[in-house]
């Protein structure tokens, strides 16, 4: 198992989650989230063990890590599953007619 990269990745992930903090500041107080809800950092704690998954399965039979790709993993992994669980349609068109998924 290849820790450095597993770690570089979850690095990747928080980095990436940190961003969207800050993003935060340029918008009015009216609009920002109430930061004392639990759901509101739970994407902190998930996004990193997804990243860490993630790397685990990309990483584990390579013995020359880049240190870089590792990185961006951890930052993109999440916001590819993300995208990926909301392309599914909502509707299946067939031969037959449209069926409600």
């Amino acid at each position: 198992m290849n820790w450095q990269a597993i770690l570089l990745s979850v690095f990747g992930s928080i980095c990436a989650q940190l961003l969207n903090l800050a993003e935060l500041s340029k918008t009015p107080k009216s609009r920002r989230p109430d930061f004392k809800d639990y759901a509101y950092w739970l994407p902190f704690i998930i996004y990193p063990v997804i990243s860490a998954v993630i790397a685990y399965a990309y990483f584990d039979s390579k013995a020359d890590v880049n240190k870089m790709l590792a990185i961006q993993i951890g930052a993109s992994s999440p916001l590819i599953i993300k995208s990926l669980a909301n392309a599914v349609p909502n509707e299946i068109t067939s031969i037959s007619g449209k069926r409600k998924i």
